[in-house]
C-alpha cells in the first residue's frame, strides 16, 4: 500500500495501514439513518448544505450495526459513503460516539465536492482506487441497487440493504 493515502481516506489508527482483505459498508442508509435529511433532497434544487449540515443527527441503523458486529472481527471495514469530505471530521466522531466498528473512511472528496459525479461513478473511481492499493473487499453492503450492481462488475460479492430512500422518486436516483 502506498505511504500517502487520498486526502478523502481517513484512518481509524493512524499508525495502522490497511491492506488485503477488507469489508466494505455504506453508510448513509446502512449504519445511520439518514431519513430525517431526505427532504433536502427531494426540492427542485437539492439543498446539500442542509442535508449535511444534520449527519451528526443521525441515529444508528440496528440492522447494518449487527450486520457489521456479526461479521468476522479480524476483516477490517472500510467505510465508503457518498458524504463529502468536510464532514469526515464529524462523520468520525459521529462512529465512535455510537461505538460502529471501522478501520477507515472514504469519503466524497473535496474536489468533486459539486456532486456532479454520481454516486454508482464516486463509487466505482473509489473502488478502483482501493483495489490499486491492494484493498480488496470481499464483501460490499449498500443501499442502492445500482452501486451493489457497479461492485459486482468488480468481482466483488454485493448485499443490498433497503433504506427505503430511493422508493418511488422519479427525479432523484440515489446520488448519495
Amino acid at each position: 500500500m502506498t505511504t500517502t493515502l487520498p486526502a478523502n481516506w481517513h484512518l481509524a489508527d493512524e499508525g495502522r495501514a490497511i491492506e488485503g482483505d477488507v469489508l466494505l459498508f455504506d453508510l448513509d442508509g446502512v449504519l445511520a439513518d439518514a431519513s430525517h435529511r431526505q427532504h433536502h433532497l427531494h426540492l427542485e434544487e437539492p439543498d446539500w448544505d442542509g442535508f449535511y449540515a444534520a449527519v451528526d443527527a443521525d441515529t444508528p441503523l440496528e440492522t447494518g450495526a449487527r450486520l457489521l458486529s456479526a461479521l468476522h472481527p479480524d476483516v477490517p471495514v472500510v467505510i465508503l459513503t457518498g458524504r463529502i469530505d468536510a464532514v469526515a471530521p464529524t462523520t468520525v466522531e459521529w462512529l465512535r460516539r455510537h461505538r460502529i466498528r471501522w478501520d477507515m473512511l472514504v469519503c466524497r472528496p473535496a474536489d468533486d465536492s459539486d456532486r456532479d459525479t454520481h454516486a454508482v461513478d464516486y463509487k466505482r473511481i473509489e473502488v478502483a482506487k482501493l483495489l490499486a492499493a491492494s484493498i480488496r473487499p470481499v464483501l460490499a453492503i449498500d443501499d442502492n441497487r445500482r452501486i451493489v450492481a457497479m461492485y459486482e462488475e468488480f468481482g466483488i460479492p454485493g448485499a443490498y440493504v433497503s433504506s427505503g430512500y430511493y422508493d418511488n422518486l422519479a427525479r432523484y436516483d440515489g446520488g448519495v
